[in-house]
């Protein structure tokens, strides 16, 4: 110690502790500083309140408008996936799939969830106005009555047309049933919706194809025409895809088939073709995983729905013979969810086929 440290009257601290007294000095000064800081843009926040709040909901009001690009008439046919999974429990709403064209848009199948993931897609429920039903497994039509209400609820004034097989009334008439109470307190409650409810059922229209024949026509308006025909479900029968043509582009819909000689036509130089896609390689080296883990009830119903779906090698044999440009998987079985097992998904099938391919997401959108 110095005389002159004697001097001062002052302690003298060690070279160690006098660091740390002046950084704790600076810390408590930069504490201050950012407690002002807060305080006035708390304050500023709390006076602005109104005017934040009043921000945060016009934005979430405007982030969810419609995009008025599915129903231009613009000779562009715009596919959207809306449901890839299958009954199988996943992050995919089931069986979707929507197509826009001349000014008009088509949904085929509304399994559950289908009417979050149009929302998510910024389609007008509303202005959907016809929906085809493949065939009557759960899967496909079990999203179709939340599917009718939403669409009630956010402005649709007339009655969803539902076409589909033999059946499709007994399906539709037991769903408006269902909703019978609901409709009934809304339409007391809501004037608006009192006035329009013819729109809060949907309207069965039975399309039988004729004994003989292996497709029938279902609509021809505005340019665009589809076609229902025969696929090969069983022992579900009848069960439909569809052929949807605008502006000389081809559009095939599969619904759930084998492959077979059935859809060849359907799929002749098609430029898109949405197909159902079961991954037998994939299923085949888990089910005696599922075994050793006791899952033995997973297992038995992986072995027994292949039968019926559509393998992804014979799939993409029949796509490069029919000249398909685009082939579409969706209704994944089993439903892959990242890169990884996307890749092993489509395994195989390029050896195959040498047109595009595309593992379908929810929310996919291909224009064509």
């Amino acid at each position: 110690m110095t005389t002159d440290d004697m001097a001062s009257g002052s302690p003298v601290l060690p070279p160690t502790r006098s660091r740390w007294a002046r950084a704790r000095r600076r810390l408590l000064r930069v504490g201050a500083i950012l407690l002002a800081l807060v305080t006035v843009v708390g304050g500023g926040a709390y006076l602005a309140r109104d005017r934040i709040v009043d921000f945060a909901v016009r934005k979430q009001l405007t982030g969810s408008e419609p995009d008025p690009a599915y129903l231009a008439d613009d000779g562009r046919v715009r596919i959207l996936t809306c449901g890839t999974g299958s009954p199988e429990l996943s992050k995919a709403a089931q069986a979707c799939t929507m197509v826009a064209a001349g000014g008009r848009m088509f949904l085929f199948d509304v399994g559950e969830g289908s009417a979050r993931s149009l929302n998510n897609s910024n389609v007008d429920l509303a202005r959907i106005d016809h929906v085809f039903l493949t065939h009557f497994h759960s899967d496909h039509f079990n999203g179709l009555g939340a599917f009718v209400n939403q669409r009630w609820n956010w402005g649709a004034t007339t009655a969803l047309e539902v076409s589909g097989p033999p059946g499709v009334a007994q399906v539709v008439d037991g769903i408006n049933n269902a909703y019978t109470l609901d409709i009934g307190y809304r339409t007391d409650d809501m004037a608006k919706l009192a006035g329009e409810a013819a729109a809060a059922t949907a309207k069965p229209v039975p399309t039988p194809i004729p004994v003989g024949q292996d497709s029938v026509r279902v609509y021809d308006e505005g340019g665009v025409t589809i076609d229902a025909v025969v696929v090969d479900h069983a022992p579900v029968e009848p069960a439909y895809g569809y052929v949807l043509r605008y502006q000389g582009k081809k559009v095939f819909v599969s619904g759930d088939t084998i492959v077979t000689p059935k859809t060849l036509p359907a799929m002749q130089d098609a430029d898109i073709v949405v197909h159902e896609a079961y991954a037998n390689h994939m299923v085949e080296r888990a089910i005696p995983i599922m075994r050793d883990l006791g899952l033995d009830s997973d297992a038995d119903i992986a072995q027994g729905t292949s039968h019926y779906h559509a393998d992804t090698i014979a799939l993409a044999e029949q796509a490069q013979q029919a000249g398909v440009d685009h082939l579409v998987l969706t209704h994944l079985i089993p439903y892959v969810d990242n890169i990884v097992t996307r890749t092993m998904f489509v395994s195989g099938m390029s050896d195959k086929y040498d047109g595009a391919i595309t593992v379908a997401q929810d929310g996919t959108l291909i224009v064509l």
